[in-house]
């Protein structure tokens, strides 16, 4: 079979503008910051923006579907209408209006010869290179020109027979070419599937650096918070080696999904692995899980949320924490309605962040002489566990801070050059382990045994710290919530629009429109509403990240991919490699089990 991924590696299929340069296999193609390049500071926006735009649209809702943008030729809707009127079938990504992507691209060859230089005018968009506001006039010219013809749409000429159609369900970036096109130019190239389909698609457009920064963005979240816990529970003879082994085995399991996709190049992502592997079940299951995790991490932000707030100005008779959590409810629902691009933005601070207190936990540590809450005088601290249950619930707290397997698969087939992902997934693993072994460690040494569910919440109620400790570390903790909550809480509610409610149509009477916008809004409500009352119902945040860990993340980030790999990669797979993989799997799903169970009887 041809390779599928046409181009990748022969720099002369690359497109005119880039056929005279030489490829580069050196780890930064530019310096990072430069205002050219692939590696500007506006590529790094838009890459950031499409990363974020993976987690806010995980869940699969398309279970039936054999990839999340594949439908059979020939498959309909439930009114038995064909989706290739609004789809192209030979480019994966619709326009913002339904215009045939692929004849927009080739009038805009035609007309402008910028793009026909060393390139054939015969051949279909293959490696082309096109830009945003070029695409976007096209466009525009299209829907005049249909509305001029009476809203027939304008092909270009027969449409050819294709073995594949597109369905709306695709990945959010490729849903939509404004965001799609958020860079000042993208690619497109033909891939190839295991059947021998051949399709065109957005090229990746990540560069090795863009994708490590999104990686760890993705890694590095609450759940480092609770990791001087886990060590406590655990003992440095067990917590920091099990800390360690936690990110070596996730990190090898990330390779191992990598792998996997790599049979087949139209996997992009973990619900395409899924369904590739076991079909649609798995996919339901994977969207199940992705369904729990969402849920679990929105109650952990708001619980954070109250609990910084409380430890700042909050009494045992007014100002409770569950009345923190309602405010929470009052400050966060806003964002919930509030466009990607602006939520990417908001995000970006929750990462500076999250890496901002870990510095700032450090710098506290110094600044107190005496303890407990320093470094200069540390506390008592324990060798080993000082009971099997506690050696448990931290299996699940010191597992939870590796669950980016979820947006993995998304981040590689958005590179440029996919076969640096395992490149990245080094140095992204070597920078998110040694932040939270640091946190881990630095906040067991300040406090001790007094270490209590998020590191933060105990810093902020011992006192001896300067004054301005206390506002700046408790704004840092407001601010991940906003940043982090909606993006979780979007693919619930993209779920349940989808169950419960049709998309708008020019038919459709005025209370038919205006019940479905209630209806949006009021989901939107509901989920924020549901965060918050688990909120109340499970206070701990440590309880919280250590079932997520235990549960969630064994599942997610080391069993399922080491499924994937055995079953798609099997016959290359040799005896011993076999073993190894097994063997993980056994042990993982012990440990799940025991852990979780640790978490809910204790």
């Amino acid at each position: 079979m041809a390779s599928p991924n046409i181009g990748e590696d022969d720099p002369t299929e690359f497109t005119s503008l880039i056929a005279n340069r030489r490829q580069s296999h050196a780890f930064l193609d530019v310096p990072i910051g430069s205002f050219k390049g692939p590696n500007s500071l506006h590529n790094f926006a838009s890459s950031f923006t499409r990363a974020q735009s993976f987690a806010a649209s995980k869940i699969d809702n398309d279970i039936y579907k054999k990839r999340s943008f594949f439908v059979s030729e020939g498959d309909d809707d439930e009114d038995g209408n064909i989706d290739d009127e609004l789809f192209d079938p030979e480019l994966m990504v619709p326009s913002s209006h339904g215009e045939r992507l692929s004849i927009v691209i080739h009038d805009i060859s035609n007309r402008n010869q910028l793009f026909m230089n060393n390139i054939d005018n015969n051949m279909s968009p293959n490696n082309d290179v096109f830009y945003h506001d070029d695409v976007l006039n096209a466009l525009n010219e299209s829907r005049s020109r249909q509305n001029s013809y009476g809203g027939i749409p304008i092909t270009g000429g027969p449409r050819k027979k294709s073995r594949l159609f597109v369905s709306p369900s695709f990945s959010s970036f490729r849903s939509s070419i404004s965001l799609a096109t958020t860079a000042s130019q993208f690619n497109l190239k033909k891939i190839e599937d295991k059947d021998g389909n051949v399709v065109t698609v957005l090229a990746g457009q990540s560069t090795a650096p863009q994708t490590i920064f999104n990686s760890i963005n993705v890694l590095i979240g609450v759940g480092l918070l609770a990791l001087p816990v886990g060590i406590l529970k655990a003992g440095w003879i067990i917590g920091v080696p099990l800390l360690v082994l936690c990110g070596i085995v996730t990190y090898w399991t990330a390779s191992l999904l990598s792998k996997s996709m790599d049979t087949d190049s139209t996997i992009m992502t973990y619900a395409d692995l899924g369904y590739a592997a076991y079909g649609a079940t798995a996919k339901l299951i994977i969207s199940l899980l992705f369904s729990i995790d969402l849920l679990g991490a929105g109650v952990a932000l708001i619980v954070l949320f109250s609990d910084s707030l409380f430890a700042l100005l909050g009494d045992d008779e007014v100002w409770t924490r569950t009345r923190f959590k309602y405010i929470s409810f009052i400050v966060l629902t806003p964002f919930t309605f509030m466009p990607l691009p602006i939520l990417s933005i908001f995000s970006l601070f929750g990462i500076m962040s999250t890496i901002s207190i870990t510095i700032l936990v450090m710098v506290c540590g110094f600044l107190k002489p005496d303890a407990p809450g320093s470094l200069l005088q540390i506390m008592p601290t324990n060798l080993w566990p000082q009971s099997w249950p506690d050696t448990l619930l931290a299996i699940g707290i010191l597992m939870a801070p590796f669950g980016g397997h979820a947006i993995f698969p998304n981040l590689k087939s958005d590179m440029r050059h996919p076969y640096k992902f395992n490149s990245t997934l080094k140095v992204t693993y070597a920078i998110t382990l040694l932040t939270d072994c640091s946190m881990g460690v630095l906040g067991f040494l300040m406090f001790g045994h007094y270490c209590n569910n998020e590191i933060t919440n105990t810093l902020l109620l011992t006192p001896g710290y300067p004054s301005w400790c206390y506002p700046l570390i408790s704004g840092l903790i407001c601010l991940i919530p906003l940043a982090k909550t909606p993006l979780n809480a979007k693919p619930i509610i993209s779920t349940l629009d989808n169950i419960l409610l049709s998309e708008p149509t020019e038919d459709d009477g005025w209370i038919s429109s205006f019940f479905k916008s209630s209806s949006k809004f009021l989901i939107r409500i509901f989920v924020n509403a549901t965060f918050v009352i688990l909120a109340i119902l499970f206070p701990e945040f440590d309880r919280i990240i250590g079932i997520l860990g235990a549960s969630i993340c064994f599942i997610i980030c080391i069993i399922l991919p080491c499924l994937f790999y055995l079953k798609l990669c099997g016959s290359k797979v040799g005896g011993f490699e076999k073993f190894i993989v097994n063997f993980t799997v056994l042990i993982s799903t012990v440990l799940a089990v025991v852990a979780t169970w640790a978490v809910i009887k204790f």
